[in-house]
């Protein structure tokens, strides 16, 4: 950085009137200081990339992870709707037998009722 400072100093000399020394040389050295090298600013940009790749991959898998339990959560889920679907069958189809076994029950009763008017 020193030499860039050197020749940025002279080559400002060169080019324009330098009223102060000092001033000059003070803008030099802070241009230079903040300058960054070519090669630093693209070993940090390759580092960068390589950092959000792993960072993307590392998303990719939690996302695959939270969709393996959504997963889990969606079987069981439905391993409870048809147990309750089975139950709520088998409950119906009692219900409907006991309803026919009660319409015949009803219906002998009504039959005899009325063999019993009919025959007095």
């Amino acid at each position: 950085m020193n030499d860039l400072a050197e020749i940025l100093e002279h080559e400002l000399e060169e080019a324009v009137e330098v009223k102060n020394k000092q001033s000059l040389h003070r803008y030099v050295v802070l241009l230079a200081e903040n300058i960054v090298r070519k090669s630093d600013y693209e070993r940090n940009v390759i580092e960068n990339r390589s950092e959000i790749k792993l960072l993307a991959e590392t998303m990719k898998e939690g996302f695959k992870a939270v969709d393996k339990r959504f997963e889990a959560v969606d079987k069981r889920f439905e391993d409870l709707y048809h147990y309750l679907d089975k139950r709520f069958e088998d409950m119906n189809k009692r219900f409907n037998m006991m309803f026919t076994f009660m319409n015949i029950g009803f219906g002998i009763i009504i039959l005899l009722t009325i063999l019993f008017k009919f025959v007095q």
